[in-house]
């Protein structure tokens, strides 16, 4: 019979069942959960407070992070940026795309928050359900590395983008702020202008952390291995190190048939044997990461130029660094995390020492990840305002695959503690986030002391509150 037929004959009843019955039709087309996450989208998660890590609080309080950074005790700093890894890598109970997502996979991403604002959306940052994972970019310190090299009348071709992409992050009370206050609204940050003066944005609430998760984006070759560089350390002397530098690689199986703890060994020739192939493969779960979604896949297709841009939906995109600021303290505390085939015994800017603090409850992928630290700028640490770069040494801390390949060309704030000091493997993560202005003019820096009221810096301008987040996304039109 007809479908026509079937209407008239069974009237409104038959109108209702005939409706029922094609809607189970059409949900057989698609596994249950993944209707499931088509209503319910990613609900962003809080920073979880039950990790059960001896002597981790968080917000820890500013005072007992002041008296770390008094005493120079980079046990207590180290154990606390652990800490800090171990929340953003717990498992959240949400799921995207077959994915069950860590806590800091479920947060809203910058690009996200500044369209809210642009859009006037006080409250979206605040309960909003996310419909898919943040989405990928290329990262922002590289377009600014360009820009500011071309300022200096150079080019920063050390800044690859071709296979490393963020999706910079806010933690729900972060990310309700910045829109609450429609912070990325050009007209907004006018307001805050002082004639003669520094103007500041508000400061960010105590619980706010930023993130920026880095991953690495390569097909597997035929036996289905991805290539991925590994940090070998700082060069000495220092140069700029971009990742395609390095000469030196691990192979990701996406068999998963490697065994668990294995001793890898890097490749660091053009043409290794297999059995130095064999040798230098862990598998794809030694990394945190995630499968790709068709706008994902098409985003990369459009932005690499490495010659294999045919990502489809399914593919797999590796987590490799991570910048991590949390308003604990004035100035933010900042550490940073990349993944290591060493993870015990990881090279400079992190160490054995650091390494031996990772506390138990992080274990898998995340485990595989090194820490380095930068809660303050120099030893010893100096006052917010009117500190010296006289008598004190520099405390480095970088992401390999983010700042090492920055040169000469990107800097273009002088170093008054150290005019050797020129390199991205020479950086400091406060140092930099200092310097975040409404107009971006000041540029980045290598590790150094600023002051916060430095009129050579700020006069004029109007402080980020550290965030280069808010001067990479400002919506100039509102």
């Amino acid at each position: 019979m007809k479908t026509t037929q079937l209407i008239k004959k069974t009237g409104k009843i038959g109108i209702l069942l005939f409706g029922v019955l094609m809607l189970a039709i059409s949900c057989k087309k698609e596994k249950p959960e993944e209707a499931f996450q088509k209503i319910a989208g990613i609900t962003p998660q809080d920073f979880p407070t039950n990790l059960g890590i001896e002597n981790f609080n968080f917000p820890e309080d500013s005072l007992k992070i002041y008296s770390w950074l008094n005493a120079r005790d980079t046990a207590s700093i180290t154990q606390h940026a652990w800490g800090i890894w171990a929340g953003l890598t717990a498992k959240s109970n949400q799921v995207y795309n077959g994915d069950s997502l860590l806590v800091f996979e479920t947060w809203l991403g910058v690009k996200e928050l500044a369209e809210f604002s642009a859009q006037g959306k006080r409250e979206a940052g605040c309960n909003i359900v996310k419909k898919e994972r943040t989405p990928l970019s290329v990262p922002q310190q590289f377009v600014h590395a360009q820009v500011f090299a071309q300022k200096n009348g150079a080019l920063a071709a050390s800044t690859d983008t071709s296979q490393v992409f963020e999706t910079v992050s806010y933690d729900p009370t972060a990310a309700c702020f910045a829109t609450e206050n429609l912070i990325f609204n050009q007209s907004v940050l006018e307001k805050y202008q002082v004639n003669n003066g520094i103007g500041k944005i508000p400061a960010f609430p105590a619980t706010a952390i930023t993130t920026k998760p880095t991953y690495y984006a390569a097909k597997p070759d035929s036996n289905g291995l991805i290539k991925v560089p590994a940090w070998p350390g700082t060069p000495n002397p220092a140069k700029a190190f971009g990742y395609k530098t390095w000469n030196t690689y691990v192979y990701a199986d996406m068999s998963n048939s490697q065994p668990n703890n294995k001793n890898l060994i890097p490749v660091t020739t053009d043409n290794p044997t297999p059995e130095q192939i064999l040798q230098a493969t862990c598998n794809v779960n030694d990394f945190i990461h995630y499968k790709l979604d068709k706008d994902a896949a098409a985003y990369l297709n459009e932005h690499q130029d490495t010659g294999s841009s045919d990502f489809k939906a399914g593919d797999v995109v590796l987590l490799v660094a991570m910048h991590v600021g949390t308003k604990e303290i004035s100035n933010w505390t900042w550490q940073t995390y990349f993944w290591c085939y060493n993870p015990d015994n990881p090279f400079a800017p992190s160490s054995s020492f650091e390494a031996s603090l990772r506390p138990k409850q992080i274990k898998g992928a995340a485990a595989n990840y090194a820490v380095s630290t930068a809660y303050a700028m120099v030893w010893p640490n100096q006052p917010i305002n009117g500190g010296t770069n006289q008598g004190v040494s520099p405390v480095i801390s970088f992401n390999p695959y983010l700042e090492a390949g920055f040169g000469p060309q990107v800097f273009s704030v002088p170093n008054v503690l150290d005019s050797n000091l020129q390199y991205g493997v020479q950086t400091n993560c406060m140092t930099c986030h200092a310097l975040a202005t409404k107009s971006g003019n000041n540029g980045y820096s290598t590790d150094q002391y600023i002051s916060m009221n430095d009129g050579k810096f700020f006069l004029g301008d109007v402080q980020l509150d550290f965030a280069w987040s808010i001067q990479g996304n400002i919506n100039t039109d509102k």
